[in-house]
């Protein structure tokens, strides 16, 4: 699970079909751990808690943690939906609030969410439940009472900003274990794109380089800082269900102080290169 995890952990962000499929099929040897997502930016797909199901029946070699959204859901559809996927042995799930404009009802309130989750967990089979975080000392240290036993931080696009928000974030060995979600820089436009959702802003070397233009295999190597050739190269292709040979632990990211691993936002670039649904804000100050 990712709230015991000890060694590194590489997530890829995975979004479900619009219609059922056997894509999912194609994870196997692919990764270790999918972040599924649930309908980003509106987009109305596969439930995130089916998807992971078939996940867990078809690749069980892959493990999925379903976001669990607080949009157009109440406390009630959420425990039902979390009780499904627990008979489909789906363990692990991450409460946002998920989309907030244009507007939209959000039926129950995450803090809710969290406290309601940690309660069931004396009634019902093995699971977890984490949440997102800003780089914010304060806001980490008030989900960390809530009781989110692992967190997702970020985004971030630049290495050079990890150091410095990790230290804002203030995170304690003794916390639960933090992972970090990135996104590569492929242009400025992009860059200024994703900055205004809220990712963590890009310092001046890394503006400069794409005021002068960045290639696509630039921006995937910024996005695995320490990481193999093996691991850049499946990240450049920025399609999570191609196969490729799993990846094994590299000490070398342990430069990355303080995170037990890393997300790669793959299903927020796909939804980009479809169009999107409105980048007004993703929700990711879950």
């Amino acid at each position: 699970m990712l709230s015991t995890a000890d060694r590194w952990v590489d997530i890829a962000e995975v979004n479900p079909p619009v219609l059922p499929s056997a894509r999912h099929l194609m994870l196997d040897h692919a990764w270790e751990r999918v972040l599924i997502t649930d309908n980003t930016f509106g987009k109305i797909r596969v439930s995130p808690y089916a998807f992971a199901a078939r996940i867990t029946h078809d690749v069980p070699a892959v493990v999925p943690t379903v976001v669990a959204s607080t949009r157009d859901r109440n406390i009630l559809a959420i425990e039902s939906e979390v009780r499904g996927a627990l008979g489909n042995g789906v363990q692990s799930f991450l409460i946002v609030v998920g989309d907030t404009r244009p507007q939209v009802e959000h039926m129950s309130h995450h803090y809710e969410i969290i406290e309601h989750l940690r309660d069931l967990q004396h009634q019902l089979p093995t699971f977890e439940a984490g949440m997102t975080t800003r780089f914010r000392d304060w806001q980490f240290r008030r989900r960390v009472d809530a009781g989110a036993q692992f967190f997702v931080a970020g985004p971030v696009m630049d290495p050079a900003t990890i150091g410095p928000s990790m230290e804002r974030l203030k995170w304690d060995p003794a916390d639960p274990p933090v992972f970090l979600m990135v996104i590569p820089p492929f242009s400025l436009k992009w860059v200024e794109r994703m900055e205004s959702i809220g990712t963590v802003a890009v310092g001046d070397k890394l503006r400069a380089e794409l005021a002068d233009g960045i290639t696509r295999k630039r921006a995937w190597e910024l996005s695995a800082p320490g990481g193999r050739g093996s691991q850049r190269r499946r990240l450049r292709r920025c399609d999570p269900y191609r196969p490729e040979v799993r990846h094994r632990r590299r000490r070398s990211c342990r430069r990355m102080e303080g995170c037990s691993g890393r997300v790669a936002l793959l299903g927020l670039f796909e939804e980009a290169e479809d169009g999107g649904a409105g980048y007004e804000d993703s929700g990711l100050d879950g």
